[in-house]
């Protein structure tokens, strides 16, 4: 941390901003979405240790920068499974294959050089472009989301996005808050995006028992989510 803010308001401001996450995995628990739930709650886990060791400048288990490893892979993952999600992919196998071996990619890139932009922007490009070639290329139709959803969830990001840019410059950053406030706004944004998905694809389903999935309807759907 370059500036010699005082780290309990350091703490406060970029690690509390943290517990915004919460209602996101509260809400991929109660869907029973075991896989997506333990990536969330290991990014959390993992961000919030980095966060707390950086503002203190000490060791807890782990150091600042091996946390920030983790914290690092955690955010890959993430995306790897929200885009996997947004792709509503039908078929279980391909979706958990997927979904998979994007995070070992994770782990792979971060292991080359977690400090290199290059191994963080372009892994997330190349999963963005999932989506597209899912409903483009393989379904061939314009996907189904709901639009307040999509527009509340990919708004947010947007506005969560110059907090997050601003916030890399640490020593710009007055108590880290604009990168607690890029953890502030990119929860709230995440709560909307996994809600986005209108029609269940395998994701969605894997939260379903197989009774439920031979009744499946659209009131049971929304009874869901």
């Amino acid at each position: 941390m370059a500036r010699n803010d005082p780290p309990i308001v350091v703490f406060i401001t970029c690690c509390l901003s943290h517990f915004a996450f919460v209602p996101v995995l509260m809400q991929q628990y109660r869907r029973r979405w075991h896989f997506e739930f333990c990536v969330g709650l290991a990014a959390f886990f993992c961000s919030f240790m980095y966060h707390t060791c950086q503002a203190f400048k000490t060791v807890l288990f782990l150091s600042e920068l091996q946390w920030h490893r983790l914290d690092n892979i955690g955010a890959l993952s993430s995306f790897a499974i929200i885009f996997t999600y947004l792709a509503n992919i039908k078929d279980p196998q391909i979706e958990a294959y997927l979904k998979y071996g994007l995070i070992l990619m994770s782990v792979i890139v971060q292991e080359k050089d977690p400090w290199n932009a290059i191994y963080t922007f372009v892994p997330v490009a190349s999963m963005a472009t999932i989506p597209l070639i899912s409903h483009g290329l393989v379904y061939k139709k314009v996907p189904q989301f709901e639009a307040k959803n999509f527009v509340m969830g990919f708004g947010l990001l947007a506005a969560a996005l110059p907090f997050f840019i601003a916030g890399l410059d640490d020593g710009n950053d007055p108590f880290r808050i604009y990168h607690g406030m890029w953890h502030l706004v990119g929860s709230f944004s995440s709560l909307f995006l996994w809600r986005i998905v209108k029609n269940p694809g395998a994701v969605v389903l894997q939260g379903y028992t197989p009774l439920e999935k031979m009744n499946l309807s659209g009131t049971l759907y929304e009874s869901k989510v």
